[in-house]
């Protein structure tokens, strides 16, 4: 953890600011260990400072070391007077994490100093994995390829999409997942064209395409996975559109690499599909980092100024959704080595008939 802390206080040097008010919980976790639900830290080049309140005081006294710790009854900014910050100072807040509310509140406390936004400053860092953190998310890869197996026999006809989300939620936690890194999406027959369809009510019919897009957590670092299975026997355009999907995920595999920008990997894999006639049904960007947050750097996107680096974990995710017929996806996870990318969810990714 001193180390991160030391990378960080690196990074605040290079943006030319004094410190940095960090109020993502994810980023805490990476800095300090820390685990509760409410907290703050100011990291400066001669100062660290951690502020929780009073119900984490026995929990922050465990997991963060490398830091003073300040305990709010109420305020957590209010508790940074104590710290008598110098009039003048340029403190980097993290805008994605910093809600309005806060930020007006910090200007109104502290007129005197200069706070300035800052974006993903930690969580470039981050991205940058050790290996003890690779294993805890290929651990969490081989317990999602555990939990697809074993649902592979319950999936029936009449099954609720919830139903099956339920057993995967209930199935994980069994297994040693910490929670669900996000809701699992259980999305069939024509819902399947949804590239992000929330699992609902609707039954299973033979026939149908089914999209099953869920994760696990182990140590706090997530994995997510998809997997498209068809109700009874598939169709030529399931097949088809299936071959192509799998196709565009080993070619994304193949030419990933460290120094490869991330629209241009999208890009390799969205004139794939233009090429095989389905430019218009791959509606969503190829993929995104991992790590304790589930969608994280590197973005891998058309819109991407990320690079791949050596130690990026990153998930690779590309689908075609047909409207009024369904759609496929696959969705697998890897480490970014120096001459490019290692499978961590090493399961099948081949159209299964179920039920």
């Amino acid at each position: 953890m001193r180390q991160r802390i030391e990378k960080l206080k690196e990074r605040i040097r290079h943006f030319q600011l004094d410190a940095l008010l960090i109020t993502s919980l994810a980023n805490l976790r990476y800095l300090f260990g820390f685990t509760g639900s409410s907290a703050i830290a100011l990291v400066a080049s001669d100062l660290c400072f951690f502020v929780t309140d009073r119900r984490y005081i026995n929990q922050a006294k465990m997991q963060v070391h490398g830091a003073e710790l300040l305990f709010a009854i109420q305020d957590l900014f209010g508790e940074l007077k104590k710290i008598k910050l110098k009039t003048g100072m340029k403190v980097g807040v993290e805008a994605i994490h910093l809600s309005v509310k806060n930020y007006s509140h910090l200007k109104k406390t502290f007129p005197e100093i200069h706070w300035v936004a800052t974006e993903r400053v930690v969580e470039r860092i981050a991205s940058l994995k050790e290996p003890d953190e690779v294993a805890s998310i290929r651990r969490a890869a081989d317990l999602c390829g555990k939990i697809y197996l074993d649902l592979l026999p319950l999936i029936e006809p009449g099954m609720r999409e919830l139903d099956i989300s339920a057993e995967i939620s209930y199935r994980c936690r069994r297994n040693g997942s910490e929670r669900d890194p996000f809701e699992p999406i259980v999305a069939s027959g024509k819902r399947s064209a949804l590239p992000h369809g929330i699992s609902s009510s609707k039954m299973l019919e033979g026939g149908d395409s089914v999209i099953l897009d869920f994760g696990a957590v182990i140590d706090g670092y997530a994995a997510d996975v998809t997997r498209t299975v068809v109700v009874g026997e598939s169709t030529a355009q399931q097949k088809e559109m299936a071959r192509i999907v799998e196709a565009a995920l080993r070619l994304a595999e193949s030419m990933a690499k460290p120094g490869i920008a991330g629209k241009q990997l999208d890009a390799v894999v969205r004139d794939f599909m233009k090429q095989n006639g389905y430019s218009d049904f791959f509606q969503h960007s190829l993929g995104h980092g991992l790590g304790l947050e589930v969608h994280g750097l590197p973005r891998i996107g058309e819109l991407s100024e990320d690079s791949l680096e050596t130690g990026n974990v990153v998930a690779l995710e590309p689908g075609i959704y047909v409207p009024e017929v369904g759609g496929v996806r696959f969705e697998d996870n890897y480490v970014v080595h120096t001459s490019g990318v290692e499978n961590l969810s090493r399961f099948s990714r081949e159209l299964v008939s179920v039920g």
